[in-house]
């Protein structure tokens, strides 16, 4: 056929398939040339297909490459990095010091009236003079004590920590951070060059450590929308499982800080576990990962390559000079607790008081049961198997309890329970979920 080039025959040889030893080039010419006898347009034609499908092949190539390259590998790291560096900020807390002297004044006041009270009792009793000598001893003692702390406050008194941007005017960032906001201190949020302004704490969560600050005079046209990680559950239907956002294990995470007050860098690790208890907090199930993690970054955000927010830089566990296990808090919990400190100033929780629950083969297992609790009065008893709740069968007592601690006080869960060879259904209204004494730190 004409215009058709014809390529060198092969032979079959046993298995293998080669060419027939045979000058290409001469053999391409003599049919080229062939061509150009038969047709002189023949050859043009076919070096000009060739070079439209080389063009055409340069062309998908240009425009198809950048939508692909996003997606993966370092190209996906940098556009993360780039679309999210410039809402993640530096927070100074500044205590002021009038309030430091202000306290410490109280404290020597509670400290002479002390001081008084006992002075008598000890100056009474038996061998009287070897106690005051002692016990003058004791309160020299304390007293340099709290006039070594006041000048330690004086010479400490700012907290560095790390927050992104969740809105046009608001910063997320952990509670131990801005907590000291609580009496006085004074917040301050700085970008890679300058400080840019003031912000006020609009809430905490002191449950699970989450902190949400206000920024009335800078609108954040960089931030990260946190209601797509809200994972939505209520009583009359089954839990949104937070696992659609989950990375597996030893999937490649970023995160970016602030160290020494350096502009905005991006650091890399991996996933190394889920649902890790420190006991710092009430609600803890902590992303366990190899982040470096410098001082002053605490609350700094990480994210996974494709730009989803895995969670918010913790806390880290160390041991002498080994290298330290950073834990993150996962993103279900951020967004629950700053969507509603957003809304209404705080996160209160639904709780089922006066119950213990366990694990076993079967299931869920009601350990114990304490009297006149709301879990007592509607109907719980010791020994009960948890077979599912509000429709929803289940077996796991972590997805039960992180359920819970997700309701609004006075939301009614409907359980379904085996008693015996019986199945009983209990419903039970929660109750405000209150915050330890006595923390575990």
């Amino acid at each position: 056929m004409r215009g058709i080039l014809k390529f060198p025959p092969t032979k079959v040889i046993g298995q293998t398939t080669r060419t027939v030893p045979r000058n290409i080039i001469v053999t391409f010419m003599l049919q080229a040339r062939s061509y150009v006898r038969l047709d002189k347009g023949c050859l043009y034609n076919y070096f000009w297909r060739i070079a439209l499908k080389r063009l055409g092949l340069l062309v998908l190539g240009l425009f198809c490459l950048p939508y692909y390259a996003s997606s993966q590998g370092d190209m996906a790291i940098y556009d993360t990095f780039s679309r999210f560096s410039p809402a993640v900020y530096s927070i100074n807390v500044e205590i002021p010091k009038d309030y430091i002297l202000e306290r410490h004044q109280l404290l020597v006041k509670q400290f002479r009236d002390l001081q008084d009270n006992y002075s008598d009792i000890v100056s009474d009793g038996s061998s009287a003079l070897g106690g005051q000598y002692m016990f003058k001893n004791v309160m020299n003692a304390m007293r340099r004590k709290l006039d070594l702390m006041k000048e330690q406050m004086l010479s400490n008194n700012r907290v560095r920590g790390a927050g992104f941007a969740i809105g046009p005017h608001h910063i997320l960032t952990l509670s131990t951070v801005v907590k000291s906001a609580t009496f006085g201190a004074v917040i301050a949020i700085k970008d890679d060059y300058h400080w840019i302004s003031q912000a006020t704490l609009q809430g905490l969560d002191e449950l699970s450590g989450i902190a949400v600050l206000h920024v009335a005079d800078v609108t954040f046209s960089n931030y990260v929308d946190l209601k797509k990680y809200v994972s939505h559950q209520s009583s009359n239907d089954s839990l949104t499982s937070w696992n659609q956002h989950q990375l597996p294990i030893a999937s490649y995470v970023m995160a970016i800080q602030r160290p020494y007050n350096l502009p905005a860098s991006p650091f890399s690790g991996v996933i190394g576990g889920y649902n890790r208890l420190l006991g710092l907090y009430d609600i803890e199930k902590y992303i366990q990962t190899d982040l470096p993690f410098y001082p002053g970054n605490e609350g700094a955000p990480v994210f996974s390559p494709s730009g989803k927010l895995v969670g918010v830089m913790a806390s880290e566990f160390c041991l002498g000079r080994w290298p330290g296990i950073t834990f993150l808090i996962p993103t279900d919990i951020i967004a629950d607790s700053a969507l509603a400190i957003i809304r209404t100033g705080k996160r209160e929780r639904g709780w089922i008081s006066g119950v213990g629950l366990g694990q076993n083969i079967n299931g869920i297992v009601v350990e114990e049961v304490i009297p006149k609790s709301s879990a007592a009065e509607a109907g719980l008893k010791k020994g009960d198997l948890i077979l599912g709740f509000n429709g929803r069968r289940e077996k796991r007592v972590w997805n039960l309890i992180d359920f819970i601690s997700k309701t609004e006080p006075n939301e009614i869960i409907r359980f379904e329970v085996k008693r015996g060879s019986r199945l009983h259904a209990v419903n039970v209204k929660t109750t405000l979920r209150q915050i330890r004494k006595t923390p575990k730190r």
